[in-house]
């Protein structure tokens, strides 16, 4: 007998992929249009605000479209995919946040990022790879289970 997939209710790491992704996509084509308020170089460091809050440029618009993209197409997937692209995910908003961290005040500051920038990569990222590393695990071992037996 074959294991269903879990929906997108029953699944907290699908469920987190869309949501996050959904959320990365909105943030992401705004940050487009607000990064034009900003310096006009495609790597400045000083890049619009979006919602007077967050600091960006095209590159971190793109990063965040990109991100987006892959949470939202595994989303829709399955949740061992959703799983795997949580923890990839996660770990470049980690990353990033740590990057910003860092270099916020520096010319080396290439998506001008800020702190409330640096806060949310960081909070969400972990977020991520929580439910990554945590959640689904009867769901993934019954469908690895499944898919040995084939």
């Amino acid at each position: 007998m074959a294991i269903k997939e879990p929906s997108i209710t029953a699944s907290p790491n699908r469920g987190l992929a869309l949501t996050v992704g959904a959320i990365l996509f909105v943030w992401g084509i705004l940050g487009f249009f607000f990064a034009a308020d900003g310096d006009p170089g495609f790597f400045s460091r000083q890049g619009g605000m979006l919602w007077n809050a967050f600091g960006v440029n095209p590159p971190l618009a793109l990063i965040w479209v990109m991100l987006a993209a892959a949470l939202l197409i595994v989303g829709l997937g399955n949740t061992i995919g959703s799983r795997n692209v949580n923890i990839l995910v996660g770990a470049v908003l980690v990353v990033l946040a740590v990057y910003g961290f860092v270099f916020v005040n520096t010319s080396a500051n290439i998506f001008a990022l800020n702190t409330t920038d640096n806060v949310f990569h960081a909070i969400v990222g972990v977020i991520l790879l929580l439910t990554a590393f945590g959640a689904d695990k009867q769901n993934i071992r019954a469908l690895r289970a499944d898919a040995a037996r084939a």
